[in-house]
């Protein structure tokens, strides 16, 4: 019966470690993207016509219905652009007060630059014919995750950006990939944050 409880008491300090590395991870991952934010104009003027800034995603665009993506409009007057890219991420998975990862639910690249907004519950086909491309989500697809937070009331960040470049990979990038590859080349930003719990 002791060895039983050190076993299980090991296992639950090696489980806590975990989630704290990964909570440090993920806060340190934040803390480069907002220090590399603060160094451009976010003069993109970005918005929904699915949900008003800081307002909760409708039950459209999550898990509890289709999943639809959604609908979100840019302007911009900057010169020189090539293309947009979109990210969407969750900063607050698992736990909104104790996020362990930052969850990315879209990502869209080499949108031309006449293309300054999308639909709500654009398909990846129409992404396509728009002249978009998509990279790898959290789940290792190539689409749109609705919020289907677990716990908690999670924040969900949009964020556009023009570029002066159009983009290549070797493969499908992910989140990760798509920040490194920008690194550079961004002219500025638009941020959009939306709400949402089950």
């Amino acid at each position: 019966m002791r060895m039983i409880w050190r076993i299980l008491t090991g296992f639950l300090i090696v489980l806590i470690l975990l989630l704290l590395v990964l909570h440090i991870r993920a806060r340190g991952h934040r803390r480069e993207e907002d220090i590399t934010l603060a160094t451009l104009p976010r003069t993109i003027t970005l918005s929904s016509q699915s949900f008003p800034p800081g307002g909760d995603l409708p039950m459209a665009c999550s898990c509890k219905g289709p999943g639809n993506s959604p609908a979100l409009d840019w302007s911009s007057t900057t010169a020189g652009v090539r293309s947009y890219a979109l990210l969407a991420t969750d900063y607050d998975a698992v736990l909104a007060r104790f996020p362990i990862f930052n969850f990315s639910h879209w990502v869209v690249y080499n949108l031309p630059p006449t293309v300054r907004s999308l639909p709500e519950g654009v398909t990846p086909e129409q992404m396509l014919l728009l002249g978009g491309k998509l990279g790898d989500n959290g789940m290792n697809e190539q689409r749109f995750v609705p919020p289907c937070p677990p716990f908690d009331r999670h924040r969900y960040t949009f964020r556009v950006y023009a570029l002066d470049t159009t983009l290549s990979f070797n493969r499908i990038p992910d989140r990760q990939n798509l920040l490194d590859a920008m690194q550079g080349h961004i002219l500025e930003y638009g941020e959009l944050t939306g709400l949402f719990e089950k």
